[in-house]
């Protein structure tokens, strides 16, 4: 018991009629008490039974002093408190008396079993908190334990997967556990695991990978997936402005956000990745304008440069997807620098078609890819391609190519055929798109140039950055292809030339038919990336089943030792209360007995002296107006501040007591005081006779 805590007497008449009152000094065998009155009473140590006390800052303590912010904060935090409360209340408790003692401290009254079971689970996942046995009591551990200790060890990539794994139901504190292990070891990862961490709320430092090749070699598909994921968000705004020079978005302004510049080269690490991967087929949608120009640009060199054609299905899915944004036109390129793509893709698609293969090594993959790209490049570009180029082996080369009709294949026979017959006017000049729909001969003094372009090299128009990422443009609208179309005879079956309205409308219906299979291909190639998400989906799940499982396991296993530890710790800690408890009470006992006992040997000695003074004066003279009777009196008034008093009176005829008198002869009955004795406390049930008075019989 210190100052300050407060004391509850209880009455007994089962009324509620307690008072409670505040200690306000603490003794050795007592403590003051001050009541609600203003009375102040002395109540004795150890406590009676009949009084409770309350230390300062308990629940209990609160409760009493305000009770309006105790609930305040349970209604807030009801775990917190429910610790603190199982704490008081020895360190074990069933949910049952959690709810009682928080009844009757006004707390959670309103709450049902339900809300119950969900808090024992809470207080569960608390630390601090474990089950003394399975089902059984709650226990206060006597050191909390991190249960997220493995997940701050692990290194930033495993940390990072983890973080980036779909979980059902993630125990409060482990994402927390994963990021602080991603900080710590930051300097392990690579661009993409940097987009993914940051997208994934891990404070990173400020982007440090400008002017750097992206690779993907060794980032897993899930981390790659919260990657795509971030560069679809950044990217969303400037594909819907219909602007080439938008402004990009706020994200990438942040703490540890890629820096514009970077957003192309990232994509095209992810459109050029030499696998099957869910994530850069994502990928393959976000670029536009000169974005996907040059993305397209990075798969056709990645054509160049493999040695195994037939297993580049990837590349022929993503540069699919792209060539439909990369000529698209809208505002987000210029004609210029669309001709210009187109001639330098077309140039570099021939290239791949003449240069010399291994006989009998599967091409499909790489004939489909160029017979897409002279598909896509526009007529008046494709004439300027074929002019220029080294056409010996062409049409042997075009041989190899899928014969669709209508298909790049008949195109480009017929547009060479058309130079051919035109030998002057051969790669003078490229023709625009509106002369070529008029007139069915080259004129070769109109259209724009277009500038040449080394093998290999990507488009670099000069008014505009070729990381720039462009807004989305309209997509290829689908079309029923016209019958008139594929039923309008050609010049090589007739032997005559076509009007120029014939012409166009014949080119018109060819067009259509184009647009109608490019659209097919993209809806097939959409599927087909639909399909491979759902299969992506389908695995993630087990995985995440097999992970579920064996977090399962792992944490019953640490349940169980973790509750075995605790079982001991309790009861050492039991054992240790319990001991200091009866060496408390016991010492006390001691101290309260020697004190007391020592109070009596000095009062003892006080007596002695008193006995002697007394004696003195009694048989020195009977005139008590002497100083020796003069001296008596007031060393008898000192010693009654002590609650020392005298026994009996010189000549005063009393019942012998055996405890109080003392006889030199054989007791009688009646006896007469020759010298007074003393006592402490005298006439109370703690009476204690230092010094007994001097009697002799009667009759003496």
């Amino acid at each position: 018991m210190e100052s300050g805590y407060l004391v509850i007497r209880h009455q007994g008449n089962g009324k509620g009629d307690d008072c409670t009152g505040v200690v306000r000094r603490v003794e050795d065998d007592s403590a003051v008490v001050q009541w609600p009155d203003g009375q102040l009473t002395r109540i004795p140590l150890p406590i009676p039974s009949d009084i409770t006390v309350v230390p300062l800052g308990s629940l209990r303590y609160r409760s009493l002093r305000d009770a309006t912010a105790l609930r305040k904060e349970f209604a807030q935090s009801p775990v917190s408190v429910l610790v603190t409360l199982l704490g008081e209340m020895g360190g074990e408790a069933t949910v049952k008396q959690l709810q009682r003692r928080t009844r009757e401290l006004g707390l959670a009254s309103e709450h049902n079993s339900t809300w119950w079971d969900r808090m024992r689970g809470r207080l569960l996942a608390d630390p601090r908190v474990a089950e003394a046995k399975s089902g059984g009591p709650l226990r206060l551990l006597d050191q909390p334990v991190d249960p997220f200790a493995e997940e701050r060890a692990l290194p930033a990539r495993k940390a990072l997967e983890a973080l980036a794994t779909p979980a059902i139901n993630r125990a409060r504190g482990r994402q927390k556990a994963l990021r602080e292990a991603v900080i710590a070891g930051a300097s392990e990862l690579t661009a993409y695991e940097h987009v993914a961490a940051h997208a994934l709320g891990v404070a990173l430092q400020p982007w440090p990978f400008d002017d750097a090749e992206y690779a993907t070699r060794g980032v897993s598909e899930k981390v790659l997936g919260a990657a795509v994921e971030y560069l679809a968000n950044v990217t969303k705004g400037q594909r819907r402005a219909n602007n080439p020079v938008a402004d990009p978005s706020a994200e990438l302004r942040k703490q540890g956000a890629p820096s514009p510049r970077a957003i192309t080269p990232l994509l095209v690490g992810l459109v050029t990745t030499a696998a099957d991967s869910t994530a850069t087929d994502q990928a393959t949608k976000l670029p536009r304008g000169l974005a996907a120009q040059e993305c397209a640009m990075a798969v056709m060199a990645a054509f160049e440069k493999t040695d195994h054609p037939a297993g580049n299905e990837h590349l022929l899915r993503r540069g699919t997807m792209l060539l439909q944004w990369a000529l698209a036109k809208d505002t987000l390129t210029t004609a210029d620098q669309r001709d210009a793509f187109g001639a330098e893709l077309g140039s570099r698609a021939l290239g791949l078609l003449l240069r010399p293969t291994e006989p009998g090594k599967p091409q499909g993959p790489l004939y489909e890819w160029v017979d897409l790209v002279l598909d896509a490049v526009p007529d008046h570009v494709l004439r300027h391609v074929i002019a220029t180029a080294e056409s010996a082996d062409l049409t042997a080369a075009l041989e190899m190519l899928p014969n669709l009709p209508n298909g790049s294949r008949e195109r480009t026979t017929r547009l060479m055929t058309s130079l051919l017959a035109q030998p002057d006017e051969a790669g003078q000049a490229i023709e625009s798109p509106q002369d070529s729909a008029q007139a069915p001969e080259v004129d070769a003094g109109k259209g724009p140039e277009i500038p040449a372009q080394e093998p290999g090299q990507a488009v670099k128009p000069e008014d505009q950055s070729s990381t720039a990422l462009a807004s989305t443009p309209s997509p290829v609208q689908k079309a029923d292809a016209s019958d008139d179309a594929s039923d309008t005879p050609k010049p090589s079956e007739t032997g005559e030339e076509f009007p120029p309205e014939e012409r166009a409308r014949y080119e018109a219906a060819l067009d259509q038919e184009r647009a109608v299979a490019w659209a097919l291909r993209s809806e097939r190639e959409e599927l087909r990336q639909e399909l491979a998400t759902l299969r992506n989906q389908c695995g993630q799940a087990d995985e995440k089943i097999g992970a579920l499982q064996k977090q399962l396991g792992i944490a019953s296993v640490e349940l169980g030792e973790v509750i075995r530890r605790a079982e001991a710790l309790t009861r050492k800690a039991q054992r240790q209360e319990e001991d200091l408890r009866q060496n408390r009470q016991a010492g006390r006992a001691a101290s309260q007995s020697q004190l007391r006992q020592a109070r009596i040997d000095g009062l003892r000695v006080l007596a002695t002296v008193l006995a002697e003074v007394a004696d003195q004066a009694m048989h020195t003279t009977t005139d008590e107006s002497t100083s020796a009777h003069a001296l008596y009196r007031r060393v008898l008034a000192q010693a009654s501040a002590a609650d020392l008093a005298d026994i009996g009176t010189a000549g005063e005829a009393v019942d012998f007591d055996p405890v109080r008198h003392q006889s030199r002869t054989d007791p009688a009955t009646r006896v007469v005081v020759e010298r007074p004795g003393f006592a402490w406390q005298a006439g109370t049930p703690q009476e204690v006779v230092l010094v007994p008075a001097l009697v002799r019989p009667v009759d003496q």
